[in-house]
């Protein structure tokens, strides 16, 4: 029916009767008692209750307040619902004397969305700062308004049997409040208090518990003077240190095997935030926002030597829960809030586990014993111009639905990549994608992967009828793909970043869009290793435009590793072996004698896949430039070249474009003689830029979107966008999903609209 007048077709008289259904985001956010306060409001007589569907509510009254009733419940709902769709259709009026929250109902086809975790409100603050509270200083307060969501239930409909909280009976206050329509927990699955909530759980590294007073002020203490402790958040647990304390910082690093990949920073509040780090209206918008992000900024004030490896940038975050909070009452300024994992496998979500695998790296545990059920590590982000750019979709973000462009003709289960993964299911017109899994390497990280599968076919009662996966034959997740017994669908990976940019962007249906594909590396039509495309694209297809020359990468998967690899192989291409007597940093760190062998693997072809990757193209400067020869996590290439980039720049190294292949070699060539790295980067960043708008030029594209890992670099994202203005032409950046391979489900599943 017609929002504007919904009940136009409907019988008139004294007393009519609408039965509303409404999907979308509408459980664990207060919705329940929003629609009952709207009844009592407007004299509505009837029932609502929450279904594996969404909500329904059987609504009786005169058609005036009926009218009334269900504009407000468009244009008022609680902040954290989301509402995809609304219907209503005539029902018999219902032999009841008033509105009520009946019990749910578990019927078939589950496509309600959960909600994700939300930060603590700031009702829930005042009473954790209260002494005359019931609640004051208890760390595990939540109402319907924030706290715990999918990250401690086990099946839907959202119901308090079927989380984490099942094992906590309510005590009578707060059974009271959970049945007051006038309270904010009416209905809210997740309250407690200390008298029937969760408790503390205090160890060593050992696992012999610590018996103490107050253990958050003695634990804070242990910080303060050095130690390493793991704390359990929302999610996972957090492996803790004081931030400013450079030897604690050290023995983090040594025992976490982590030598310069960047910490976040958890600060107590706002005014710590602006005192270590740089921020506009619009990040520190998106810092205090109900998702409370890790947030990268600028930095203003170096916490320690030992938290940005190097860098010129800091991510921070506010505390989220009030177990955090509390633990700020003690504690004497900022702390490293790292995810409690091995290397890149997954955060880890049980104390037994930390104490199990993290006893050489924590001191002590601090638990509690709501058990998470569905771990979801920290969301990560940035804001430029305004918009955010997710890096990492997980908390706070996710799981969310995304509207695909048309309706799929089967449920299709996407499985992602192996890097960044994610993985997302399709039904009808809606996507839902899972928070961040992760890098896929370990047996951990896949098992880890097979657990989201299984949370959500659990909780939404689904069964797929196909599968699609990335096209790489020797992805963890093609080579499971296979051994299903269901139809496969394999989509090129860059086609897969590009429509996953499109659905994010609101690309409608029958539209082609030139897209913009950089990143590190992606299996390509033709056996190589693409990652510095072009591509023409449609819902139902796409062509290869223009790419960059493809480059040996000398000994495969290691020159992934070591930059000055592709730099040599750069040389090799331009000079022959003459490369070998060049004055280079790659040749300085290599040595003569292993250039020399990499020269003749070079000649003969051998493991030297050819690839034309923007993102090894960054390796290869950073090493040219003299900047790093070694990468110890992805991506540091860039990161530390961004650290150069002087933006008052204008000029750019030189590039040939003949028809679809780009060249960059005459920027390399003038690399070696380049004395300023800092000029190098700028030139080399602005060259990039340069190129993606001379091909939208030549291809006659006013409009394109980015998408793919090296858009993650904020100095070529803002330089490309600046020149577009310039150039009265228009980029798409993705804001919903991240621009590198966190994205890929949601592009597979926009692929299987057209299968």
């Amino acid at each position: 029916m017609s929002p504007a007048d919904p009940l136009s077709s409907l019988p008139q008289g004294d007393q009519i009767a609408v039965l509303v259904t409404i999907t979308g985001t509408v459980q664990g956010v207060g919705f329940r008692p929003f629609v009952y306060r709207l009844a009592e409001t407007n004299d509505i007589r009837g029932h609502v209750a929450n279904t594996a569907a969404g909500v329904k509510i059987l609504a009786a009254g005169k058609k005036e307040q009926l009218d009334a009733f269900l504009h407000q419940l468009r244009q008022d709902s609680p902040p954290l619902a989301v509402i995809d769709a609304l219907t209503v259709e005539a029902a018999a009026v219902p032999d009841c004397p008033d509105f009520q929250i009946i019990a749910s109902t578990g019927d078939s086809g589950k496509t309600v969305v959960l909600p994700p975790d939300i930060s603590i409100c700031d009702d829930c603050r005042r009473e954790l700062s209260d002494p005359g509270d019931r609640r004051y200083a208890y760390p595990l307060n939540n109402c319907t308004n924030c706290g715990p969501r999918y990250t401690i239930i086990r099946n839907l409909p959202y119901d308090r049997p079927e989380t984490a909280m099942a094992a906590f009976p309510l005590c009578e206050d707060c059974q009271r409040e959970y049945e007051d329509p006038g309270n904010r927990r009416f209905h809210a699955e997740a309250t407690s208090c200390p008298q029937c909530g969760p408790r503390l759980e205090l160890t060593d590294s050992q696992g012999h518990p610590v018996w103490v007073d107050h253990p958050l002020a003695w634990l804070a203490e242990q910080i303060n003077n050095g130690r390493i402790v793991a704390v359990q958040g929302l999610g996972g647990f957090h492996i803790i240190c004081d931030a400013t304390n450079d030897e604690a910082l050290k023995r983090l690093r040594q025992r976490k095997k982590r030598p310069y990949k960047p910490f976040a920073v958890m600060v107590r509040d706002m005014a710590m935030a602006e005192e270590y780090g740089c921020f506009d209206s619009a990040s520190l918008a998106l810092l205090d926002s109900p998702q409370r992000p890790i947030v990268i900024v600028p930095e203003r004030y170096r916490c320690s030597s030992g938290v940005s490896g190097g860098l010129d940038r800091i991510g921070l975050f506010l505390p989220y829960t009030p177990l955090h909070l509390l633990l700020f009452e003690y504690l004497r300024g900022p702390i490293i809030a790292t995810s409690a994992n091995i290397a890149e496998e997954p955060i880890l979500t049980d104390s037994r586990s930390v104490l199990s695998r993290l006893t050489a790296v924590v001191d002590y545990c601090l638990a509690f014993d709501r058990t998470i059920i569905n771990g979801c590590d920290d969301s990560v982000a940035i804001s430029l111009n305004d918009q955010t750019l997710l890096l990492r979709r997980a908390r706070g973000y996710a799981p969310a639905a995304i509207r695909l462009p048309h309706k799929l003709k089967h449920p299709v289960l996407a499985l992602g990549g192996d890097m960044k993964n994610t993985i997302a299911i399709g039904r009808q017109d809606q996507a839902i994608l899972s928070p961040h899994v992760g890098d896929l390497h370990s047996l951990g990280a896949q098992d880890y992967f097979k657990r989201n599968l299984a949370t959500f076919e659990r909780l939404y009662d689904f069964k797929p009828e196909q599968l699609v996966c990335d096209a790489h034959p020797d992805y963890f997740t093609t080579r499971w793909a296979q051994e299903q017994n269901l139809p496969l669908l394999r989509v090129q990976h860059h086609y897969a970043h590009a429509l996953a940019a499109m659905v994010d962007c609101g690309i409608e249906a029958n539209t082609e869009l030139l897209a913009i594909c950089w990143d590190g590396t992606g299996y390509g039509d033709d056996g190589t290793l693409w990652g510095g495309e072009f591509l023409s694209c449609r819902y139902n297809g796409f062509q290869r435009t223009a790419y960059f020359k493809p480059f040996p990468l000398l000994g495969g998967e290691k020159a992934v590793l070591e930059p000055r690899r592709v730099a040599l192989s750069l040389l090799f291409q331009l000079y022959g072996e003459g490369a070998l007597q060049s004055r280079s940093p790659a040749l300085a760190s290599l040595g003569h004698q292993t250039a020399t062998i990499l020269f003749r693997m070079y000649q003969k072809g051998l493991n030297s896949p050819l690839s034309s990757s923007v993102g090894r193209l960054f390796d290869a400067a950073a090493s040219l430039l003299g900047i790093c020869q070694l990468l110890s996590y992805e991506g540091e290439s860039g990161l530390r070249m961004e650290a150069l980039y002087d933006a008052g720049e204008r000029g750019h190294y030189p590039f040939v474009c003949d028809n679809q292949l780009i060249d960059c070699s005459p920027a390399f060539s003038l690399m070696l003689t380049e004395d300023n790295p800092g000029r190098g980067v700028t030139l080399f960043i602005n060259m990039l830029a340069e190129i993606a708008v001379h091909v939208m030029r030549q291809q006659q594209s006013g409009e394109a979107v980015v998408c793919g890992g090296v858009f993650q670099n904020r100095c070529l994202l803002e330089r490309l966008l600046k020149r577009a203005r310039e150039e009265n032409l228009h980029i798409h950046v993705p804001s919903r999903v991240p621009v590198n391979d966190g994205c890929i489900a949601l592009g597979q599943l926009a692929a299987a609209l057209a299968s």
